[in-house]
């Protein structure tokens, strides 16, 4: 109803469930498309129909479900949990470069909270070159900054994606 409401005014819906841990999933890809993989197809459909784009948020190591997500429709994958899915980013960004767009990956368990501003600068523009190339990246944190997190670090943040994250 939403979606009919605003008439085509929508870009983008955001939908979440935790498909995953930071160890792995919580259920197997076969459960995942047994039990799930339609819903979320359905959902995805109908949120295309009004001209919009699908993204999902998950935490968790789920780079092995990305290929279900992307064959139901999935445009945007968010959030890219580095201390669950660092090892992955790079080969899931090349492997889906054309059909999946990426929101996220800066750490808010590790480095926002504890880290020095020069950790978060570095950690910024490690993760844009990483992910940004060709485009299909939304710089971002994992999930919401949490109240650990000194001021000085989030300022650090932004100031690194405003010089680092620029397409040319």
């Amino acid at each position: 109803r939403i979606l009919e409401a605003a008439g085509g005014g929508i870009d983008i819906v955001l939908t979440g469930d935790d498909f995953g841990t930071q160890n792995g999933l919580l259920l197997s890809p076969a459960m995942w498309h047994g039990f799930l993989s339609e819903g979320f197809s359905d959902y995805n459909e109908i949120i295309h129909s009004f001209g919009a784009r699908a993204m999902h948020h998950s935490c968790g190591a789920v780079a092995p479900l990305v290929p279900d997500m992307v064959e139901g429709g999935l445009n945007i994958l968010q959030s890219l949990q580095p201390e669950a899915m660092s090892e992955e980013l790079s080969d899931l960004k090349g492997r889906f470069r054309a059909s999946l767009g990426f929101h996220g990956g800066m750490s808010i368990q590790q480095t926002l909270p504890h880290g020095t501003p020069q950790d978060v600068r570095k950690s910024v523009k490690e993760l844009i070159e990483k992910l940004a190339g060709g485009g299909g990246y939304i710089f971002g944190t994992a999930h919401n900054v949490q109240a650990d997190c000194p001021l000085e670090n989030v300022y650090a943040m932004l100031e690194a994606c405003d010089r680092f994250g620029r397409y040319d």
